[in-house]
């Protein structure tokens, strides 16, 4: 019987060991890890949640075409409502991130990040970042970024900015237009958003949207500026805004603007 339970011991824990490799290497070894500059599986503690979403298809894979553009300026016209991206396909799996500053990269990148790569083509896809948060403590504040082709952040269900590559424009989307004043990145001049005041202690509903249209490459960075605050400028005397971010992280490397991480007082809060 003792030799009998050894036997089958062997085999039940080789078993175990590449079940739990097998997660790991699928979720990553920690909820709190980043795996990903689109985010891990894991959820931790603080964190936005995010879901990709093809616009060229339906949740039975039926083809649509042509709606980017006008999808997405509904969309930011109405509101966020999700009831207009849940008509299209959309990955099963969310991620969850920390930031959302994603060096200039290929387009495939975010369909491999969710693990729809085999179903998804890397062209008109976007990603819905959402979760709520408050800052490291009461002001005014604004987003600034840009992407290629688009980022666009909402504070309460109202759109505060929204950073769209030239060429890729929404359609009626209701916002004011957004002049290309701000630091230098991979994609020209970033967008600085509108001011909003955030209390002692209150919590905001936070909306991030970014996403690819013609399917090449691909690169979004959201930092965040207190108002009355003094920042380090570039060479064109433009003030370099920390990213925004959640936890204490590096700031990705690659094809980025000149950048920084945030420091510890200026760290958001994720609120579960």
């Amino acid at each position: 019987m003792k030799k009998d339970l050894h036997l089958f011991s062997i085999p039940f824990a080789r078993a175990v060991l590449i079940a739990a490799f097998a997660w790991t290497s699928l979720y990553g070894a920690s909820a709190q890890e980043q795996t990903s500059v689109f985010g891990s599986a894991g959820r931790g503690e603080s964190s936005l949640i995010g879901i990709l979403y093809d616009l060229k298809q339906d949740q039975q894979h039926k083809p649509v075409a042509g709606k980017f553009l006008a999808v997405l300026g509904q969309f930011v016209r109405e509101g966020w409502d999700e009831g207009i991206l849940n008509a299209f396909y959309r990955a099963t799996r969310p991620l969850n991130t920390t930031q959302v500053f994603i060096p200039l990269m290929s387009a495939e990148e975010a369909p491999r990040a969710f693990g729809v790569q085999d179903i998804m083509q890397p062209r008109q896809w976007v990603i819905h970042y959402k979760g709520q948060v408050r800052p490291p403590h009461p002001g005014t504040y604004r987003f600034v970024g840009l992407s290629d082709d688009l980022l666009a952040a909402a504070v309460n269900g109202k759109t505060v900015l929204l950073a769209e590559h030239p060429g890729s424009r929404l359609q009626n989307h209701g916002w004011r237009d957004s002049p290309r004043d701000g630091i230098q990145t991979p994609s020209g001049p970033a967008v600085s958003g509108d001011w909003f005041s955030v209390g002692e202690n209150e919590v905001i509903d936070l909306d991030v949207l970014v996403g690819e249209r013609p399917g090449s490459l691909f690169g979004a960075w959201l930092m965040v500026e207190e108002q009355g605050v003094k920042y380090d400028r570039d060479r064109a005397e433009k003030p370099i805004a920390p990213v925004f971010q959640l936890s204490q992280n590096p700031v990705p490397s690659g094809r980025v603007p000149e950048s920084r991480p945030s420091r510890p007082d200026e760290i958001w809060k994720g609120v579960r």
